[in-house]
C-alpha cells in the first residue's frame, strides 16, 4: 500500500539529488560559465523545480514556508525583469536574467522542500565532498606544476596558481571560502563517529591547502576571517572546546607563516598588494572601480542594465587599462552600477530580511555549555558552518565577482535555502496551508517556469556545444566558420558569435583567396548585424572599417573607423589600425601621433605602432597600401 511518509521522504532525496547535481554539472565543469554547462544546469533546476509541484499534489495538504526574505527577493527579480526587457544589449542581459532564476529556484525548491533534519545533514556531507574534490584537484595541478584546467590549457596570467576546475584561481577560493566552515564546524561540534570526524577533518585541511596555492590574496583574507569569527564563536560559547580551538588556531597561524616562507610565489602575492600594475595585481581593481563608480554615477538611479557593465567599460576606461573584464570584481560594486540605487535598495532589503530570519532562529538551533544534554548537534554545526561560510563568501566577493560564476552562486543559494529554513522551527508565524486554488496557482506557475526554461535550454545548449567546438580552434577554417554559423542559428541575438564570424571571415579573406571578395562581402553582413546588436562595440567598428578599405571602399571605411575611435578612445588596438591607415594615406605626422600614443599606453605586444613609428624614422614610406 502506497505510504505518504516514504514518498515525501522519496521526495526530499529525489529534490536533493536534483539540487547538488545542478551544482556538481556546474562545479566539475569550470564552473559553469561555459554556456552548455550552464544550460546543463538550467535544466536540472527546472527538474527540481518540477518535483516541487508534484510534492504539491501529493503531500495531502502542503504546508509552505513564506519566510520573509521572498517579498523583497520577489520584487528584485520582477525589477530585473523589467530592466532586462530595456537593455540596449539584450543578449548579456537575459544570461544575467538567467542567472538570478537559476538561484532564485534554487532558493525556493531547498526553501520549501529541504527541511528535514536527515536532508540537511546529507546536504553538507555532499557539499563538503564537493569541495574536498575540488581541492584535491588543485592540490594536484600545484605539485605537478600542471597548466592545465581540466582539458584545457590554463591561461597564463594564471602561472603557478591552482584553481581545481575553476578557470579562474580566486573562484576556487571564494568557493571554498563557503564551504570550509561547513566542515570544521562538524568537525567541533557535528555529531558523527569519529570515522566520521576523522573524513571532515582531511577535507578541511584539504580545502585549506587549496586556498593557499590558489595564491588568491581575497580567498586567504576571506578564509581567515571566516575561520577567526568560527573559532572565536567556539572559544566564547563552548568552554570544553577551549583547548582544541587554541591548538588549532596556533596550527593554523604556524601553517600559514611555514607557507608564507617556503612559497617564493605566495611572498610576491604579498609584496605586490603595494605595486600598480594589471588586473591581478593588489592595486589593480582600482583601475575597474573607478570607472565603474564613474558609469554608475551616470546612472545612479536605474544603473546601465543587466549585464551591461562590460559592454559600456570600454567607454570608460583608462588608457592604461586595455582589459574586457566582463564584470566589475566587485560584486557590490556591480550590482550597484547594473541596477542602480533602486535594484541596490531591493538586494539590501533582501539581505536584510533573510538576516533577520537567521537570528531569529538561533535560539532554536543554538546550544551553549550551559545547556542540558549533549553539546554535539548537526543543527548547530550547520547553522554556525553555513552562517561563517555566508559571511566568508560576503567578505571575498568585495574583490571578485563569485555571485557571477553560476556554480558559486548555486552553492551559496542552496545553502542560503537550508540556512533559512530554520525559521520553520523556530516559529509557525509564517507557515502556509496551500489549499486546492493555491495549488492551481503554484502550479501553473511553476509549469510557465519550467516551460521557459526548457527553451532556453535548448537554445542556449545548442549554442554552447557549438561554440565550444569553435573555442579550441585555433586557425580560420571552414569548420570554424560551421560552427560559428550554427551557435548564430541556435542564438542570433549574441553579438559577440556575429562579430566573431565577421571578423574570421575578414581575416580568410585577407589571406588573398580567389574568393576574397565573397568573403569580405560576407564579413561586412555579419559585422553590420553584430553593430545592430551591440551599438557600443568598437572593435566591430574596427573589424568594418578594415573591411571597407580592403573592399577598396574608403568613404564607409573611414566612418566605421571614426565611430571605433569614438566607441573606444583608449583602445590600443584601434588607435595602432589608425596610425598604420593614416601612414598608408600620407598623413604622417597623424600617423606619427597615433602611434606613439599607442604606445605609451602599452609598450608591449604593440607591434603595428612600433612599426608605424620605425617606417616614418627609416623614411622609406610604403607605396602599395597593405592590410595588418
Amino acid at each position: 500500500m502506497w505510504d505518504r511518509d516514504d514518498w515525501d521522504k522519496f521526495l526530499d532525496k529525489a529534490t536533493l539529488v536534483a539540487l547538488v547535481s545542478t551544482l556538481g554539472l556546474g562545479l566539475l565543469f569550470f564552473g559553469g560559465v561555459r554556456t552548455s554547462d550552464f544550460a546543463g544546469m538550467l535544466l536540472l533546476a527546472g527538474v527540481a523545480l518540477g518535483l516541487t509541484a508534484v510534492r504539491l499534489w501529493t503531500a495531502g495538504t502542503p504546508r509552505l514556508l513564506l519566510h520573509p526574505v521572498l517579498v523583497p527577493a520577489a520584487g528584485f527579480l520582477g525589477y530585473a525583469v523589467w530592466r532586462t526587457q530595456q537593455a540596449p544589449v539584450g543578449y548579456p542581459a537575459e544570461k544575467e536574467l538567467l542567472l538570478l532564476v537559476l538561484v532564485a529556484v534554487i532558493f525556493w525548491v531547498g526553501l520549501q522542500s529541504l527541511y528535514r533534519q536527515e536532508t540537511v545533514q546529507n546536504a553538507t556531507h555532499v557539499l563538503v565532498a564537493f569541495g574536498a574534490l575540488v581541492a584535491a584537484y588543485a592540490l594536484i595541478q600545484w605539485i605537478s606544476n600542471s597548466n592545465r584546467v581540466l582539458w584545457l590549457t590554463q591561461p597564463p596570467q594564471y602561472f603557478k596558481r591552482a584553481g581545481g576546475t575553476f578557470v579562474n584561481p580566486n573562484h576556487l577560493a571564494g568557493f571554498l571560502s563557503l564551504v570550509l566552515p561547513l566542515a570544521v564546524a562538524q568537525v567541533f561540534v557535528g555529531r558523527g563517529g569519529a570515522l566520521l570526524k576523522v573524513l571532515y577533518t582531511y577535507a578541511s585541511l584539504m580545502m585549506l591547502g587549496a586556498v593557499g596555492v590558489t595564491m588568491s590574496r581575497g580567498g586567504w583574507l576571506a578564509v581567515g576571517v571566516g575561520l577567526v569569527s568560527l573559532l572565536g564563536w567556539l572559544g566564547w560559547r563552548r568552554w570544553e572546546l577551549r583547548i582544541p580551538v587554541a591548538i588549532t588556531a596556533a596550527v593554523l597561524v604556524l601553517g600559514g607563516w611555514n607557507f608564507l616562507e617556503r612559497s617564493e610565489k605566495a611572498r610576491a602575492r604579498i609584496e605586490n598588494l603595494n605595486r600598480d600594475g594589471n588586473i591581478d595585481s593588489g592595486q589593480g581593481r582600482g583601475v575597474l572601480w573607478g570607472p565603474a563608480w564613474a558609469m554608475w554615477k551616470d546612472h545612479v538611479w536605474m544603473g546601465v542594465g543587466p549585464g551591461q557593465f562590460d559592454v559600456r567599460f570600454p567607454q570608460y576606461r583608462g588608457p592604461r587599462n586595455q582589459t574586457f573584464p566582463v564584470w566589475v570584481h566587485n560584486d557590490y560594486l556591480n550590482l550597484l552600477v547594473d541596477y542602480g540605487v533602486v535594484g541596490a535598495g531591493l538586494a539590501a532589503a533582501t539581505l536584510l530580511a533573510f538576516g533577520w530570519g537567521v537570528v531569529r532562529s538561533l535560539k532554536y538551533v543554538e546550544r551553549g555549555s550551559g545547556d542540558l544534554g549533549t553539546r554535539s548537534s548537526n543543527r548547530t554545526s550547520f547553522y554556525l558552518g553555513s552562517t561563517v561560510g555566508l559571511g566568508s563568501l560576503a567578505v571575498h566577493v568585495v574583490v571578485d565577482f563569485d555571485l557571477h560564476i553560476p556554480a558559486i552562486a548555486v552553492a551559496a543559494s542552496l545553502v542560503a535555502a537550508l540556512l533559512a529554513s530554520h525559521l520553520r522551527h523556530a516559529t509557525e508565524r509564517f507557515w502556509f496551508g496551500a489549499g486546492p486554488f493555491s495549488r492551481v496557482l503554484l502550479t501553473l506557475a511553476t509549469g510557465a517556469v519550467v516551460y521557459w526554461l526548457a527553451g532556453e535550454v535548448w537554445t542556449f545548449g545548442r549554442e554552447g556545444l557549438a561554440l565550444n567546438r569553435a573555442v579550441v580552434q585555433r586557425e580560420v577554417t571552414d569548420t570554424l566558420i560551421a560552427d560559428l554559423k550554427a551557435a548564430a542559428a541556435a542564438r542570433p541575438d549574441n553579438p559577440r558569435t556575429a562579430y566573431e564570424l565577421g571578423e574570421n571571415l575578414r581575416r580568410a579573406s585577407f589571406e588573398g583567396e580567389v574568393t576574397w571578395r565573397e568573403l569580405a562581402t560576407e564579413a561586412v553582413q555579419w559585422l553590420e548585424r553584430a553593430a545592430v546588436l551591440d551599438p557600443y562595440s568598437a572593435r566591430t567598428q574596427l573589424a568594418l572599417g578594415q573591411t571597407h578599405r580592403w573592399l577598396r571602399d574608403p568613404d564607409k571605411g573611414a566612418i566605421a573607423l571614426q565611430k571605433a575611435e569614438q566607441l573606444g578612445p583608449n583602445d590600443i588596438l584601434i588607435a595602432s589600425n589608425l596610425a598604420w591607415y593614416a601612414l598608408q594615406d600620407g598623413r604622417i605626422e597623424e600617423a606619427r601621433k597615433l602611434a606613439k600614443r599607442s604606445l605609451e599606453w602599452q609598450w608591449w605586444s604593440n607591434d603595428m605602432a612600433r612599426a608605424v613609428l620605425e617606417d616614418i624614422e627609416r623614411q622609406g614610406l610604403l607605396t602599395t597600401p597593405q592590410t595588418p
